[in-house]
């Protein structure tokens, strides 16, 4: 009896083996690629767009589906998945209810031409053929763009009946960002967004926020950010903002900083050796307009009263402005000041900077500065140097680049210290070099 048993065993593990290997080799058994042409015509109809399938499989574990390999869409292979799966309802499809459970696709490549090919997709008509679709799972997904470049991320979206999202949640590979979408229905939605260590994916503009939170809404060709508040560069960030995009693509919004550090920040945006330091305050306004999101920032205008505590300006010494011959004043050294303010203002790359005003026990200067696309600088400055008998006016020019600044006496002053020359040598110079206030006007802080 007991060596009966022990056979019925064996031959009932042994059929539990067969029927797992018959199992596992089903997807090579079933020889369904042949629908591969069919598939892609029916698939082509419905997206209006082209479709390429490199192979089909049925798979059996670990429930059965339906495998696609190498999906390309678009003419251009604007869309790429590596690897899907369809995992239909089994009970549902029994009961005769064309219902797929999940579609999970994994490796997707997506071009940043995917929002206009949504909008060409024809508008299927209810009726039999429907197909519902409960839950799409996106894994590794990279979105190419020229103008943004997003780390890997997974997505998660439930499907209602009508195939309309009713939750998507979207979380970056390195676990940086996680967004979560509520939609509200007729194209609205309202959405959250979280991140740390998370670096802003405008090529042009990396920043790297500490933390960051942001909640808004989306509605038809609009979308609201009612709160921002982030940390970044040891300073904090509050701010809010609206963006359009029926027809042309609009922005505008207010953003305030306090206690930002400079010198990270402008190695951030591409500044190798940082001329400016200290901690930045600010109160920003801006917009823009353009035909596409990349122009957006050539045609951004910003204005922001601004101050900077504790700093530096590297490249010239202006307290030593009254101390040397007439003509340009030598680089080195740095303008040390425990307060900058002034007023910011930018027209696409064009920097300009007005009514500033810098303080420091050695130096008292105001005026305006420009800064060019190419990064030429222009301008003028009335410095009040602290000397023996008081403070000493010294208008100067500046000239050369933001790498390279270039500081001279200007004509007013060269007249000045002419003159004082001529009437007291030996110490008439820098007395007459204040007189080149009296001849162009002074426009220092008030």
């Amino acid at each position: 009896m007991e060596r009966l048993k022990s056979r019925m065993w064996r031959w009932v593990t042994l059929g539990l083996v067969l029927i797992v290997l018959a199992a596992i080799a089903t997807p090579f058994l079933v020889p369904i690629s042949r629908f591969i042409p069919e598939l892609n015509a029916l698939a082509a109809k419905k997206l209006g767009q082209s479709v390429a399938i490199a192979d089909l499989r049925l798979e059996m574990l670990p429930s059965p589906r339906v495998a696609i390999h190498g999906l390309r869409v678009g003419a251009r292979n604007e869309i790429r998945i590596d690897r899907a799966h369809i995992v239909p309802d089994l009970p549902a499809l029994i009961a005769g209810h064309k219902v797929v459970r999940e579609i999970r696709a994994e490796h997707v490549r997506v071009q940043e031409t995917i929002p206009a090919m949504l909008r060409a997709i024809p508008k299927s008509e209810p009726g039999s053929d429907a197909v519902l679709i409960q839950r799409v799972v996106l894994r590794n997904v990279t979105f190419e763009h020229r103008a943004f470049k997003l780390p890997e991320f997974d997505a998660n979206v439930e499907l209602a009946a009508d195939l309309s999202a009713s939750f998507a949640s979207f979380v970056t590979r390195d676990g940086t960002l996680r967004l979560s979408v509520d939609p509200e229905g007729s194209g609205k939605a309202r959405f959250k967004l979280t991140a740390s260590n998370w670096r802003f994916p405008l090529i042009a503009a990396p920043l790297l926020f500490e933390s960051l939170e942001v909640q808004g809404h989306i509605d038809e060709g609009q979308l609201s950010l009612a709160k921002v508040n982030g940390r970044l560069y040891g300073g904090l960030l509050a701010g809010k903002a609206n963006l359009e995009w029926s027809g042309e693509w609009r922005v505008n919004g207010k953003a305030d900083l306090a206690g930002v550090a400079l010198v990270p920040v402008q190695r951030a945006l591409g500044k190798k050796d940082p001329r400016l330091s200290g901690r930045l305050g600010a109160s920003s306004t801006f917009s823009s307009a353009a035909k596409a999101p990349e122009q957006l920032l050539d045609a951004l205008v910003l204005d922001a009263p601004f101050e900077v505590a504790d700093g530096a300006w590297r490249g010239v010494d202006l307290s030593k402005a009254a101390e040397l011959p007439m003509g340009k004043i030598d680089p080195g050294g740095a303008t040390r000041f425990a307060e900058l303010t002034g007023k910011f203002g930018l027209r696409g790359r064009r920097i300009k900077l007005v009514d500033l005003c810098i303080r420091s026990p050695k130096l008292v200067a105001g005026g305006h500065i420009e800064v060019a696309p190419d990064q030429a600088l222009s301008g003028k400055l009335d410095l009040s140097v602290a000397k023996t008998a008081g403070f000493i006016g010294v208008p100067v020019a500046l000239a050369g680049t933001t790498a390279d600044p270039s500081v001279r006496l200007t004509k007013g002053a060269l007249i000045g210290g002419l003159i004082g020359t001529l009437l007291l040598p030996g110490i008439g110079t820098s007395l007459g070099a204040s007189a080149g206030n009296v001849i162009e006007g002074k426009s220092g802080c008030k």
